[in-house]
């Protein structure tokens, strides 16, 4: 009788934990669900940072423009100058990274360099006007793009911090989140920060 009880005891136990194991391999609905709730979540994150950044960078290029503006209203300065300016800043939105073509650094130091040679280039139109002192709001747009300029280092670092959860999420679940989420990101997506 012990024998027998051990017997239906053992088949039991190993019962269960075939039944677990199966249920451990093959994604229930339940995890599924997780799965995609999880993943939307992390890529939701990555674009709101994302759009955050570009949101401040569009800004800045506008505060130049309404800088060059203002330079233009005391229709005393030099419109040659002023046309090429104009033309710069817009070629810089022409040569932003977007979020796959960031993976060549070089093209993040060459938005960078493009950057901060225009944006100073601007500022010194405007306070070399001869009538800067005497147009206050030159002096505050001024200190407006300084502070999106401050601020460019903080919403990288914001991103890659979003894009690192993401990778690290494709890492630990990417075959099973792949079967879930055809549309899903072959591999890691690119950071600002330079491998170590």
């Amino acid at each position: 009788m012990k024998i027998y009880k051990l017997i239906v005891t053992a088949i039991i136990i190993l019962g269960f934990t075939a039944g677990c194991k199966k249920k451990s391999d093959t994604p229930t609905s339940e995890s599924t669900d997780s799965l995609k709730i999880k993943y939307t979540a992390l890529l939701d994150s990555v674009n709101a940072t994302w759009n955050v950044m570009i949101a401040d960078d569009d800004e800045k290029h506008m505060l130049m423009k309404r800088l060059l503006l203002e330079v233009s209203y005391t229709n005393n300065y030099d419109k040659e100058k002023f046309a090429v300016l104009n033309g710069q800043i817009d070629l810089l939105n022409a040569m932003r990274y977007d979020q796959k073509s960031m993976q060549s650094s070089a093209l993040i130091d060459s938005y960078d360099s493009a950057t901060w040679a225009v944006t100073d280039n601007v500022i010194l139109f405007a306070r070399n006007h001869p009538r800067y002192q005497d147009i206050p709001l030159m002096e505050e747009l001024i200190n407006d793009i300084n502070e999106k300029n401050s601020f460019v280092l903080i919403h990288r670092i914001h991103y890659d911090t979003s894009v690192k959860e993401l990778n690290a999420f494709l890492e630990a679940y990417g075959e099973s989140a792949r079967a879930i989420l055809p549309a899903i990101e072959e591999g890691p997506m690119p950071l600002f920060e330079l491998p170590s």
